[in-house]
């Protein structure tokens, strides 16, 4: 689900990744995190 706050231009959206232990996936989302502008971006959790 995204949701769209025209006001504060952002864009808010959950991203599930779903797949077995040890397939990457924490890895990728933190590829992500790491290459996005500091200025662009906020906390990232991690709930394992």
């Amino acid at each position: 689900m995204t949701f769209i706050n025209y006001a504060s231009r952002e864009i808010n959206c959950k991203i599930v990744y779903y797949g077995p232990g040890l397939c990457g996936k924490t890895t990728n989302l933190q590829y992500i995190y790491d290459t996005t502008a500091p200025t662009a971006k906020g906390k990232l959790i991690s709930l394992a």
